[in-house]
């Protein structure tokens, strides 16, 4: 069965050097594990969307919790799925300008811009969205 979670964390700076140890790691390790997805940084969080066999990407999510370079991590959305969104994986950074907090509000209507308040409920098209963006600037 796929799973995908889709989690929220501080990291902890705002421009953190661990950017890149992430994406170095996840770029080894994930395609091992069968685990695509999407990960941004918006503004010191990561916003990342997991997903790949379900024991496999919990197991996943547990390291994380634990991993020192990610602080606060928040499930926002943990669903089985049919099929993969990002079949190929994909590391971005995005900052907050016009297109990025329209983007967010038409899914957050209570006008804030934290994404530890995103809608639980639409964080799968937030999250696609945001990747769709000319604001996603693949690392």
């Amino acid at each position: 069965m796929l799973l995908r979670i889709i989690y929220v964390s501080r990291a902890r700076s705002s421009l953190p050097l661990e950017l890149k140890d992430i994406l170095a790691s996840s770029r080894k390790n994930n395609p091992a594990l069968g685990v695509t997805g999407a990960m941004g940084f918006l503004d010191g969080l990561y916003l990342q969307y997991l997903e790949g066999e379900a024991s496999v990407v919990t197991t996943l999510y547990k390291r994380i919790e634990q991993d020192s370079r990610h602080s606060a991590p928040k499930i926002l959305e943990s669903q089985p799925i049919s099929e993969r969104a990002f079949p190929g994986w994909s590391m971005g950074l995005l900052t907050w300008n016009d297109e990025t907090k329209k983007i967010f509000q038409q899914f957050n209507p209570s006008g804030s811009l934290d994404l530890y308040d995103a809608d639980t409920a639409t964080i799968d098209s937030l999250v696609r969205s945001l990747t769709a963006s000319a604001n996603w600037m693949a690392l």
